[in-house]
């Protein structure tokens, strides 16, 4: 990703584990969050060693991406070649403000959403990856609270506990994590 230069960084489980630097569990994927803006770019510095798939709408099923730009609620493409694949999330952010996807209410500014891991891999903050592992109750998701939560610092968990006490009101973890 680094060469196709645009904004990038890993989600999903492998964020919780890249911060933590060391792997926790199992992961079926690999998750990158790239800025809606940079669609483009993404697609004509894959297109020549990858297939690129969409999924647009959400729930039809992957078809072919010919680089045309998607817009909410579609967010998810994919890139597959022989060896590998991984998807790609258009994540709500510019130079200045990210706001979670699901609920606009939440928002941080665009520098505070990503960090580095220790390896040197520019990853989504553990508490947003969380915040959006949250809505489910998937094993996995819990396995990465579960090794994330006495980690995270008291800001970050503080931050947490706010953002699911607005979008998901009395979830499980907001006790947990105070």
């Amino acid at each position: 990703m680094d060469g196709l230069g645009l904004w990038w960084a890993v989600a999903g489980g492998w964020a919780i584990d890249l911060w933590l630097g060391r792997e926790t569990r199992h992961h079926h994927d690999v998750e990158v969050v790239v800025r809606p803006r940079d669609q483009a770019l993404v697609h004509a510095g894959l297109r020549a060693s990858w297939e690129l798939f969409v999924l647009d709408p959400p729930g039809s099923g992957w078809r072919p991406w010919d680089g045309a730009s998607i817009y909410g609620p579609a967010f998810q493409l994919q890139a597959r070649s022989t060896l590998f694949e991984f998807d790609l999330f258009t994540e709500d952010v510019d130079n200045q403000l990210w706001r979670f996807r699901r609920d606009h209410r939440i928002s941080l500014p665009a520098g505070a959403i990503v960090t580095t891991s220790p390896a040197g891999i520019p990853i989504l903050c553990p508490e947003i990856q969380l915040l959006y592992m949250a809505k489910s109750n998937e094993r996995k998701n819990e396995l990465d609270f579960e090794v994330t939560r006495p980690y995270l610092s008291d800001d970050a968990a503080a931050w947490l506990t706010g953002a699911l006490q607005i979008t998901l009101p009395g979830h499980r973890w907001i006790t947990e994590l105070r």
